[in-house]
C-alpha cells in the first residue's frame, strides 16, 4: 500500500468525516476498514442542527434531510398518561438554516458521506484490517492485512483512529487510557413497524411508570420505521435473544390504548452500554475520535453527532501542521485534546445523570421520577424560553471553545460572540457591485460566506455613517491578516447601507447587511472585525480599531 500523511483506521460516520474534511483541506490520507461492507443495522439514529451546520460547509446537508424524518420534540409518558410534551416546532428558531434535529439511520447517514467522498475521488478501502501500529518521531508504521490474505505496511505522519470503543489505535498509544465502566443493566432493542398505533409519529417518545416494569424508549425513523429500545424487569426476565412477541407484550404494558401491532422487523439484539472517556484524545503522532474516545449512555443521541464534530475538529489542525502553515505544529495539534477532551467529559456526565434518572431501580429514583416528571416536568416545558434552552443545549448550538488557546477577543469587547463561539447564521445578505449601484442575489447566511476550506474574515462597516478612514482601515485589514496568518485569507466587507468610498480592495467581496440585523446580532457599531477558523466558530473578534490586537494574537 501506498504511503499517505494520514491513515484514518475505521470508516464509520466518524472515519468518514474526518476524510471529507482532509479531501477538502487536500490532504493525502487513506482510509480503511476491516468489514467487507457497511452493517444494515443502524446503530445511532439522529443527527442535531449543530451538525448538519457544520457538514453543510461542504454543502448539499439538505439533502440529508430527505433521507430521514424531521422531529418536532419529545414526549413522555407515565403509566401510559402523557405528562411532557417538547414542543420545538414552536421555538421560532431563526438563527441556523437547520432548526430542528431528525431522525435518519446510521446507514443513511454513512451512505450520504460516501457519495460526498467519491465526489473528491476517494472511497473506503475495504476489507483492510490493522493489526499493529508503531510510532516513531518521524512518523507511523501500520501493518495491514490484505483482501488476498498478505500482509502490508503503510506508513504515515500521522494516524487516527475512528476504530471504536475496542480502538487498535488507542491500545497502541502507551499513554492513552479508558477510564470507566459498563451500567449494570441489560437493553432491548427492535426496529420494525407498528400499525394501529396512538404513538406520535414526529417526535421522540419516552414510557415510564411509577413501579419497576421499566422503561421504553421510541424514536420514529422515515419510511414508517420506529425503533423501540427497552430496559427493565420486564425485559430482563427474558432469556436468550428477546424477539417480536417480546417486545409486543412490553408495548402493551407501557403504551397508551391502543398500543398498536409490530410487524415487518428489521433488527432485535440486546446489548450492554458502557461509560468511558479516554484521558486524552492525542498521543504523539496517534489521535482518536468518536467511539474511540468516548462511549456513553444514548441518552441524547449525542454519540455519533459528537464523534463527527471531532473530526471536524482535527482535519483542519491536521491539514495546517501538514502543510506548514503553523509555527508550531505540536501546540495546533495538541489543540484538538485541549478543545474536544472537556466536552467529551461533560458529555459523559451529563448522559450519565440523566440515564440513571431515566432508568434507577428502587424506591429513591421511582420517587424523584414520579416527583419530577409529575411535577415540574409539565412546569419546565410549559415555557418557550425554558424550552428554547434545553432545546440549544440538546442540538449542539451551546457548544463554544471559549479559554482555548487558539481562539481571543479583543480586549475591552463586550459583544455577545466572543471568540470560541459558534458562528452565527446570520441572514439578510446581498452581494453587491464595485459601483454600488449592481443588485446583487441575496445570500442564504454568513455561515455560507464562511464555508469550505481556510480561514475567513469578515470586516463590518459599522453603523454611523461611513469615513475615509474606515474605508483605508477596511482595505488594509486583508493583508495586514493574511500576513500574519502566513496564508491567504477569504475576506467578506459587510455595509449596513452602500456608500459612494474608494474601496479598493479588489480581493474582498462586498455585502449589504439589510437593516444592519447581522452588525447588531455581532454587537457592532463601530466598525468591526471577525476571524472565522475552518470549523466555522469565532477564532477572534473585536473592533476595528484593535486590529493590532489580532495580528499579535496571530503570532
Amino acid at each position: 500500500m501506498e504511503s499517505c500523511d494520514v491513515l484514518i483506521i475505521g470508516a464509520g460516520p466518524v472515519g468518514t468525516v474526518l476524510a471529507l474534511e482532509l479531501a477538502l483541506h487536500r490532504v493525502s490520507f487513506r482510509i480503511i476498514d476491516k468489514f467487507p461492507a457497511r452493517s444494515d443495522k443502524s446503530r445511532s439514529l439522529g443527527v442535531h442542527p449543530r451538525t448538519l451546520e457544520l457538514l453543510n460547509r461542504q454543502g448539499e446537508a439538505h439533502a440529508l434531510i430527505s433521507r430521514g424524518k424531521v422531529l418536532d420534540g419529545g414526549a413522555i409518558f407515565i403509566n401510559q398518561k402523557l405528562v411532557g410534551d417538547l414542543k420545538i416546532d414552536d421555538l421560532g428558531t431563526t438563527d441556523t438554516e437547520f432548526p430542528r434535529p431528525f431522525g435518519i439511520s446510521q446507514t443513511e447517514v454513512e451512505s450520504f458521506l460516501d457519495e460526498r467522498l467519491a465526489k473528491y475521488g476517494f472511497e473506503v478501502e475495504r476489507p483492510i484490517n490493522a493489526i499493529s501500529i508503531t510510532q516513531d518521531d518521524n512518523g507511523v508504521t501500520t501493518i495491514v492485512d490484505l483482501p488476498d490474505g498478505s500482509q502490508a505496511s503503510v506508513r504515515s505522519k500521522y494516524v487516527v483512529g475512528c476504530d471504536g470503543a475496542h480502538s487498535l489505535v488507542r491500545h497502541s498509544a502507551k499513554n492513552l487510557t479508558f477510564e470507566g465502566a459498563p451500567y449494570p443493566m441489560e437493553f432491548m432493542l427492535c426496529d420494525a413497524r407498528i400499525r394501529d398505533s396512538s404513538l406520535p409519529k414526529d417526535r421522540v417518545s419516552l414510557f415510564m411508570d411509577n413501579g419497576t416494569a421499566g422503561t421504553l424508549a421510541v424514536f420514529p425513523f422515515s419510511g414508517g420505521l420506529v425503533r423501540f429500545v427497552g430496559s427493565g424487569k420486564m425485559m430482563a426476565q427474558i432469556q436468550g435473544d428477546p424477539t417480536l412477541e417480546d417486545f409486543q407484550a412490553f408495548i402493551r404494558v407501557k403504551l397508551p390504548a391502543p398500543a398498536g401491532t409490530l410487524y415487518d422487523p428489521m433488527w432485535i439484539t440486546r446489548y450492554r452500554i458502557h461509560s468511558r472517556c479516554v484521558n486524552n484524545y492525542r498521543d504523539r503522532r496517534l489521535f482518536v475520535a468518536g467511539d474511540a474516545a468516548h462511549i456513553h449512555s444514548p441518552a441524547g443521541a449525542q454519540g455519533m453527532n459528537t464523534g463527527i464534530q471531532d473530526s471536524i475538529n482535527l482535519g483542519w489542525k491536521l491539514a495546517l501542521a501538514l502543510h506548514n502553515k503553523t509555527t508550531d505544529p505540536d501546540a495546533l495539534l495538541d489543540s484538538y485534546n485541549v478543545e474536544r477532551h472537556p466536552i467529551g467529559l461533560r458529555l459523559l456526565s451529563g448522559t450519565d445523570r440523566l440515564f440513571k434518572f431515566m432508568t434507577g431501580s428502587g424506591t429513591f429514583f421511582t420517587f424523584l421520577r414520579n416527583a419530577f416528571l409529575v411535577w415540574v416536568l409539565p412546569w419546565l416545558f410549559a415555557s418557550r424560553s425554558r424550552r428554547n434552552y434545553l432545546f440549544r443545549h440538546a442540538s449542539g448550538f451551546g457548544i463554544n471553545y471559549r479559554g482555548s488557546p487558539l481562539v481571543g477577543t479583543a480586549e475591552g469587547f463586550k459583544g455577545p460572540i466572543r471568540g470560541g463561539d459558534r458562528l452565527p447564521a446570520g441572514h439578510k445578505l446581498k452581494k453587491v457591485g464595485r459601483g454600488y449601484n449592481e443588485e446583487g442575489a441575496e445570500v442564504a447566511s454568513v455561515q455560507r460566506l464562511c464555508a469550505g476550506a481556510g480561514h475567513h474574515l469578515l470586516l463590518f462597516a459599522g453603523t454611523p455613517k461611513y469615513s475615509a478612514t474606515t474605508a483605508d482601515a477596511l482595505a488594509q485589514a486583508p493583508d495586514q491578516v493574511s500576513a500574519a496568518m502566513r496564508s491567504d485569507v477569504a475576506t467578506h466587507v459587510l455595509y449596513v447601507d452602500a456608500p459612494l468610498l474608494n474601496f479598493d480592495a479588489e480581493e474582498c467581496d462586498l455585502y449589504t447587511d439589510l437593516r444592519g440585523e447581522i452588525h447588531a446580532q455581532f454587537g457592532f457599531s463601530e466598525p468591526g472585525y471577525v476571524l472565522v477558523r475552518p470549523d466555522g466558530y469565532v477564532a477572534h473578534i473585536g473592533p476595528l480599531s484593535k486590529l493590532a490586537g489580532l495580528l499579535e494574537f496571530l503570532k
